[in-house]
């Protein structure tokens, strides 16, 4: 039993998906660029916050807060 219909996601928005593609590899921007900030400012709308910081992928994104904290290495976390 599949549990979540990944292709059939993907089929609904597959025309939308291709064309962000499309502006983003031919912007040649893939960091700081226009889409970016455009996914950023859309994000923060919906979740009802003012600021959205778009990261590489989940390390990143739980590894900036640390930072932010000041909590480093050799720093407990609990």
């Amino acid at each position: 039993m599949q549990f979540i219909d990944l292709g059939a996601q993907r089929e609904r928005i597959r025309d939308r998906l291709k064309a962000a593609i499309d502006r983003v590899v031919d912007e040649g921007r893939y960091i700081l660029g226009p889409q970016v900030t455009e996914f950023e400012n859309k994000l923060a709308a919906y979740v009802g916050t003012k600021h959205v910081v778009a990261c590489a992928n989940g390390t990143d994104a739980l590894l900036l807060p640390l930072f932010a904290a000041g909590i480093g290495p050799g720093d407990a976390v609990f």
